[in-house]
């Protein structure tokens, strides 16, 4: 049997362009979600549970119950999980390395974004979320690309 030597030299060195491009916008998408959801329960406080569900769940709900045929059973749930969603989401990104998984989970929650946006009138947001899907679609191509140039 033979063995393949490893590579001694350091990941900034032996990566390819394709590899750090995949690596930023990993990084970069991991972060955005993780934040978002973390953000959600920042107050005046701090971080508290009491300032989302008291404070942000009913200001994010407001619109879609007065503009949208979404029952309030359905909002409340999906905009109840949706920073626990965005922070797992994001952190798997973070920790995935080439695992597609997470990058396909955070393109089906930017759609479900993007849909409720559009439900609303939400064109300039609709077009960032666009933005960040985008993006997710990118890094899912140069992911990869990246692995089938390192094997």
């Amino acid at each position: 049997m033979s063995e393949v030597p490893a590579d001694p030299r350091p990941c900034w060195v032996r990566w390819s362009s394709r590899d750090w491009a995949f690596f930023l916008l990993q990084a970069f998408l991991g972060l955005r979600l993780l934040l978002a959801g973390i953000t959600k329960f920042n107050g005046p406080e701090g971080l508290s549970f009491s300032h989302f569900y008291g404070q942000v769940l009913p200001a994010l709900s407001q619109p879609f119950l007065e503009k949208t045929f979404l029952p309030g059973w359905m909002l409340k749930l999906y905009l109840g999980s949706l920073p626990y969603a965005e922070i797992l989401v994001g952190a798997g990104i973070l920790v995935a390395g080439r695992n597609r998984v997470p990058l396909v989970l955070a393109g089906a929650l930017f759609l479900s974004l993007a849909f409720g946006q559009m439900l609303i009138g939400g064109h300039t947001t609709v077009a960032d979320i666009a933005i960040h899907l985008a993006m997710t679609v990118l890094a899912l191509l140069l992911g990869e690309e990246a692995g089938k140039t390192t094997k």
